[in-house]
This record gives structure tokens, sequence and C-alpha cells, in this order.
């Protein structure tokens, strides 16, 4: 590593930042990007280096995505555990044991820093000599103890392990946590002009992927790649432009997209000729899609509304609804989502996605065509859902995905035709996010 991720003023700094984002994210529950741009725009990381901003966020993420093998390591190596009152030492701790067992910074800067934390805590200067012990004890015995943890039943709470291997199996959600602690997630886009592609693979060094997105595994700033600036490309990761595709051609129909924002589904239907209706609830995050518009030069029609009140003066032949989640599909890029979700939050997702697609059903036209989706890997929150608002509207039916139609789609196709992907899809690229996604139509007749 570089001196500036090991040691000195800026390495330090680089490490107060991160338990600053660590703290907001595990204490205040703040998405751990939210939290990012908060300590750029108003917090001591604004005053870094770009290499040591980024040293910040990386120990911060690897926290999260190995926080429960930590504590368990912590714990072991603690027989009285976390002192009562003993503030940042937790999370000090925690960001030691990270940088020596997944960062591989050399023991004697993680040491040095760790115990040079207490310089601004020095309420807690007490628990200089216990961070010293327990991190040279995590650097001698560390790794040996590390192989006896599972990482997933550890890093999981018991309830979404539960879940997870209910759904899927023990050997396919060890391999998925293989996925969500990979310390480099690669960078999908997704291109204006689809016969563009090798031309932009060439450019940029991206892999051309199966589904049509170009991946890049490593990059710089996004805003700063080449193609950025004229549009010819978004971001967006490859299993999210699954669902549009499940449409077919929509070139030249009306097409509504409910739950709109962040805009890639939008900018897709857009690029593919569609005159869109895109409905989101925030204010804010339609006129980020209206910026992204505009930086690609497409067009759709932008309105504020709520998916549950909203009525039109027509019924649609294409229908979108991506609709709000818990979002556990999307671990691989916001490992916080894993120790801030809970039970109830899925069932409040759930219960919600049941009304906006009964709600939904009465916006499409006879012989229209709904795709519901979700970047929820919990069954609540996709397959769960389809038995009863069929029950609920006897017009509707399931209008199933083939390989022979879409073949570009087969390997995600369900045995019902609905779709599903999974985080250790790809495994060897880097991964995919997990979404559900399923076609439904409307058989009344007109």
């Amino acid at each position: 590593m570089e001196k500036s991720e090991s040691s000195g003023k800026s390495g330090m700094a680089a490490r107060a930042g991160a338990l600053r984002l660590i703290h907001a994210v595990l204490s205040e529950k703040a998405l751990l990007d939210d939290a990012y741009a908060h300590e750029l725009a108003e917090g001591p990381l604004r005053k870094l280096t770009g290499n040591d901003r980024a040293f910040a966020k990386r120990i911060a993420t690897t926290v999260l995505q190995h926080l429960g093998e930590i504590d368990t390591l912590l714990a072991r190596f603690m027989d009285r555990g976390i002192p009562k009152k003993s503030g940042p030492l937790r999370n000090i701790l925690r960001i030691g044991t990270a940088e020596l067992l997944f960062l591989n910074t050399p023991p004697h800067a993680v040491v040095d820093c760790a115990v040079s934390h207490y310089r601004t805590w020095r309420k807690y200067a007490g628990f200089k000599g216990l961070t010293n012990a327990v991190l040279r004890r995590v650097s001698k015995e560390g790794p040996d103890e590390l192989a006896s943890i599972d990482p997933a039943k550890a890093n999981l709470p018991d309830w979404m392990y539960k879940s997870l291997t209910s759904a899927y199996g023990t050997d396919a959600t060890a391999a998925m946590m293989v996925q969500y602690a990979r310390q480099q997630i690669p960078l999908d886009l997704s291109l204006k002009d689809p016969a563009s592609a090798d031309i932009w693979a060439e450019r940029l060094g991206a892999e051309k992927m199966p589904t049509g997105s170009l991946r890049l595994a490593s990059h710089e700033r996004v805003d700063l790649l080449e193609g950025y600036a004229e549009g010819a490309w978004w971001v967006q990761d490859a299993a999210a432009t699954l669902p549009v595709q499940m449409f077919g051609d929509v070139a030249g129909r009306k097409v509504l997209d409910l739950c709109a924002a962040p805009g890639g589904k939008t900018m897709q239907l857009a690029a593919l000729g569609a005159d869109v209706t895109a409905l989101d609830i925030s204010a804010k995050r339609l006129a980020r899609i209206e910026e992204n518009l505009q930086r690609v030069g497409l067009k759709a029609e932008l309105v504020k509304g709520d998916v549950l009140k909203k009525s039109f003066d027509e019924k649609w032949p294409f229908i979108l609804l991506d609709a709000p989640c818990s979002a556990t599909g999307t671990v691989r890029r916001h490992p916080e989502l894993i120790h801030q979700r809970s039970p109830e939050d899925i069932a409040h997702f759930s219960k919600l996605q049941a009304k906006m697609l009964d709600h939904v059903a009465e916006l499409l036209a006879p012989d229209g065509t709904l795709v519901f989706c979700t970047c929820s890997l919990q069954p609540e929150e996709g397959p769960g859902l389809i038995a009863d608002f069929l029950m609920n509207n006897p017009d509707f039916g399931i209008d199933p995905l083939t390989a022979e139609a879409m073949p570009q789609l087969a390997p995600f196709i369900e045995p019902d035709g609905s779709l599903r992907t999974r985080p250790d899809y790809w495994p060897e690229a880097g991964g995919m996010d997990g979404f559900f996604a399923i076609r439904l139509r409307n058989y009344a007749s007109s």
C-alpha cells in the first residue's frame, strides 16, 4: 500500500474518516453513499486527497462487508467483551481488524494508527493499551481463527441467513456472500446506441456482457470516463437492464415507467424509441432523471406523483413497475443494507408492493403488458406476491419468458417464466445485482 494508506497524517485522517462513516451507518442508519457524500461536503474528508478519501471509504466498506466475522473474532479475543462506555473503541477495533485480515495493511501501521485515534478521543485514552493488545493478537492469531468462521452465517443476520438458505440453498447463499465481499465491484454501462458496443468496448477497455451491457473491471471517476460528457452511455447494473428487455419491441409505443428514479430504465426505454412517461414521488429524484436525460440526449415526460394515488385519462399498453423494496439484491454495492434491514422491513415492502400491483393493474389496457420487478432477494418481495395478485385480478396471467424468444435472458428464466438474477451469477466477471421480474398480461377483451 501507498504510504498515505498506511501511515502518516493523511493515513490517520483517512481512518478517522472511516470511523465517522461507520458510526453514521451503524449508529445513525445512514446509507454509506449518503454518509460519504455528507463527509465530502461538510466533514474532514473534504480536505483529503482523492486516494485518501477512497481509502476511508474502502475501510468502511470492508468493515461492513465482514462485520459478522470481525465481531466474532473480537469476541473470541476479548474475554470480557467490549467495556461499557468505551466510546469509539468497538469501531476502532473493527477498523484495525479489517485492515489486518482483509486489507493486508502492515501490522505496525494498523496498531500505531488505532492508538493514535485517542489523540482525538482523549476521554477514552485509557483504552489505548487494550486496543494495542487486542490488535496485536488479531495480527498473530486472527488468520487461523478466521478460517474457522463461516462467512455467510457470520455476516448475515440470522433471519436473513434463514431466508436466503431456505430460498436458494446453503451453497448458493455462500456463493452470493463471496460476491458481497469483493473489494472491486465492476462498473456496468448501458449504451444509448447498442450498435456501438464494439466501438465503446474498445475505447473503454470494457467487456461486452451477454445481455448487452459493457462492464469495466476497474475504472477512474465515472464523469472522467470517455463517452460520459457526450452522453454515449449511463451507469446501470447489468441485472437492472433486464426488466425493460422483457417488453420486447416498444418503439413508438407508450410506456408508463413507475417509481422511475434513478432513471436508468427510463433512459433504456427512451433509447429503444418508446414514448415514455416516467412517474416518481420525489421531485428531487425527477430532477436528477431530467439531468441524465439531457446528458444523453433522450426525452421522456416526467410526472411527480404517488403510484398508489395516481390516475390517468388513458389506459397504458405497457407499464413498468420497479417497486420500492428492501434492495437486498444490491448488497454488492450497498453492504450496509444487510445490517440495517429487518423482517419488519420485508413485511412493510411486501405489503406496499401488493397494493401497488393491484392499483397499477387498473391502469393497464386490455391485452397490455405489465412488468413488475424488485431488486430484492427475499421471496416475499417477488414470487410470493404473484399468486394473490392473480387471484385478486382474474383477467391477468403470467406471460412467461422463453429462451427461444429472448435467448439473452435464458440463464435467468425460472420454471414459471419469471426472471431471477443473483449476486453469484457471472461470478468470474464480478457478479450482478439480485432482481426478480415477471411479465404479466391483461387478458381482458377490449
